[in-house]
């Protein structure tokens, strides 16, 4: 009971707990029956601590449950969209900052005389991304999206397939050539579809996360850049592009089409044609405990 008591202090003080869980505590009187029913079962055949223990994990399991069914109705949600003009500059550097959700980057279907990008959000308003654009001195944009307040922490980590997680999709303009695109994201779900648009440059951080990217088509040179930790990787190269690949990581899986891509040694897989190929991309992969698929 003692550390029944201590977990639900702690967790209410890490903000996982409403502050009124005492109050709905009675919630967890159907629980009761189920230690009675395990006293019965397994008692003088396992060792007291062991029934002791049994019991604190039925009773952390029974706080969960109940305040996942607190916290949901009460999820706060707030739709926001944002366009970015390019302020007479033709190459900008875009960099997203997303924690957990969904994320989704791809081209813009109409995209107006002058503009760069447009971004839609939906889900927390705390953890809503905003929008900072500059132009340099010598004409490059710089286009920043990050989460200017403090998220507060969703009662299960990692939990990007709930309805109320945030849920953002950019779409850049393919007329302007996008010299960087750094993109650092956590616990998401991420689908990059690049294959219209014109980058020159990728680089990426993903957390515990799920990612898809398409390399854009005809963007001469690009050159790619993807660490990732206990994540998913896959990366869909178009026909008629060539490529370069090398991987350095730890216990991770790597599946690579290697009639189009060849092994020319450990870790590294390089096009026949690629020295000579007009549009290719040079892809550094440095994971840890990830599956990746290359085709």
């Amino acid at each position: 009971m003692l550390i029944f008591i201590g977990v639900v202090f702690l967790l209410e003080n890490t903000g996982y707990l409403p502050p009124n869980f005492w109050v709905n505590l009675w919630r967890l009187w159907p629980l009761l029956l189920v230690l009675v029913g395990i006293e019965l079962l397994l008692a003088n055949r396992i060792p007291r601590f062991i029934l002791a223990g049994l019991a604190v994990v039925v009773l952390i399991v029974g706080a969960i449950a109940v305040n996942a069914n607190i916290a949901t109705p009460v999820t706060r949600t707030t739709a926001t969209q944002a366009d970015t003009d390019a302020g007479g500059a033709a190459e900008a550097a875009v960099s997203v900052r997303f924690g957990a959700g969904q994320l989704t980057v791809g081209p813009l279907a109409e995209p107006r005389p002058a503009q760069l990008a447009s971004m839609s959000y939906t889900g927390p308003p705390e953890m809503a991304p905003q929008a900072n654009y500059t132009v340099l001195p010598g004409g490059l944009g710089r286009l920043d999206y990050q989460v200017s307040g403090r998220p507060g922490p969703g009662f299960i980590p990692f939990g990007g397939g709930r309805s109320g997680s945030p849920r953002m999709e950019l779409n850049l303009s393919p007329d302007v050539l996008i010299t960087l695109l750094n993109l650092q994201t956590g616990a998401t779900e991420a689908h990059l579809d690049l294959s219209s648009l014109r980058v020159s440059n990728i680089e990426m951080s993903v957390g515990a996360a799920t990612t898809s990217i398409r390399r854009p088509e005809k963007a001469g040179l690009t050159t790619m850049h993807v660490s990732g930790g206990a994540s998913t990787i896959t990366l869909d190269i178009p026909q008629g592009v060539a490529a370069r690949i090398q991987h350095h990581g730890g216990l991770s899986t790597l599946n690579v089409d290697q009639n189009r891509f060849p092994s020319v040694g450990e870790g590294q897989y390089r096009s026949a044609d690629y020295d000579t190929a007009p549009n290719k991309v040079d892809v550094t992969l440095e994971t840890g405990v990830t599956t990746i698929q290359v085709n």
